[in-house]
């Protein structure tokens, strides 16, 4: 299936030197944002709004049939109408899908939970608890690592430099360690939230608002040091970035093109899914 997407992409992009947006299928006049996909390609995740006749924010899953996603649907079971679920992830085997959502039973105002992929279906949302979940607005969950034991993610928590900054915790065995803000070449007083690990661990894609950006939202790179430390914030242009807010970028399974969401010119109302090869970007440090 991912075999017959690249085919078709490649093609797209060999038409066009712009971010791509994926069409009127997944893309609709509410917002469509933050995609995650199954190792195979063959099926993708996303935060969609109002679709199916309900109003809100959901879970919605496409699949891949002939090279052409299908209309999406709402994935019931991680869906509450009356509470918002956005910023999906899915873990490598397929196994785990984490949302960010405000429902009951969390720590704070917004958390990150996640269900299991049982007997074919996704089972009831758990919490995940301390140190990643805090009293305060926690959200948009990356891992980095063969294993999955670092994870990224956002917070308002106490310690940071401005509202949302992006923070880490390391697994170490087995127990997620106290939560670490990555600092102040990372973390403004501006917003910086949804942080993507680049394929070797070593670069974060963040989404920031800054006085240094294009418009809006930007997405930015900062890349580790040999001794461990994020360099500052580099905007990665207008190969991706706009006068309009872009943000919340995501990989192909295969790392070989750079999704993000973006309310650019050419797009089908609010936020749109677009995609750019990711060989154009690769080289922003």
């Amino acid at each position: 299936m991912w075999a017959a997407m690249l085919a078709a992409t490649a093609l797209v992009f060999q038409a066009s030197t712009d971010p791509v947006n994926l069409g009127p299928v997944i893309n609709s006049g509410a917002r469509d944002a933050e995609p995650t996909f199954t190792a195979d390609g063959g099926t993708m995740y996303f935060n969609c709004f109002d679709r199916q006749g309900r109003t809100g924010s959901d879970i919605c899953v496409s699949t891949l049939v002939g090279g052409a996603w299908t209309e999406p649907e709402i994935v019931e079971s991680v869906s509450m109408d009356e509470y918002v679920e956005v910023e999906p992830l899915l873990s490598p085997d397929g196994m785990q899908l984490y949302i960010m959502s405000n429902r009951p039973g969390g720590l704070g105002g917004t958390d990150i939970w996640v269900s299991d992929w049982i007997d074919g279906e996704w089972g009831e949302p758990t919490n995940l608890g301390a140190p990643i979940n805090s009293p305060y607005s926690d959200h948009c969950l990356y891992f980095a690592g063969a294993d999955w034991d670092v994870a990224y993610w956002t917070s308002t928590r106490p310690g940071g430099y401005g509202g949302n900054d992006i923070w880490m915790s390391e697994r170490i065995d087995g127990v997620w360690q106290e939560a670490v803000n990555l600092g102040a070449n990372v973390n403004s007083v501006a917003s910086e939230h949804h942080s993507l690990p680049s394929p070797d661990g070593g670069s974060l894609y963040v989404t920031s608002v800054r006085a240094d950006g294009l418009g809006g939202e930007d997405i930015f790179v900062t890349t580790r040091d040999d001794s461990g430390v994020w360099g500052p914030l580099v905007n990665l242009g207008p190969a991706v970035n706009s006068p309009q807010h872009d943000r919340c970028p995501a990989f192909s399974p295969d790392y070989s093109v750079f999704y993000f969401d973006s309310e650019r010119e050419g797009g089908y109302g609010n936020k749109d899914l677009w995609m750019i090869p990711y060989e154009r970007i690769r080289e922003v440090r």
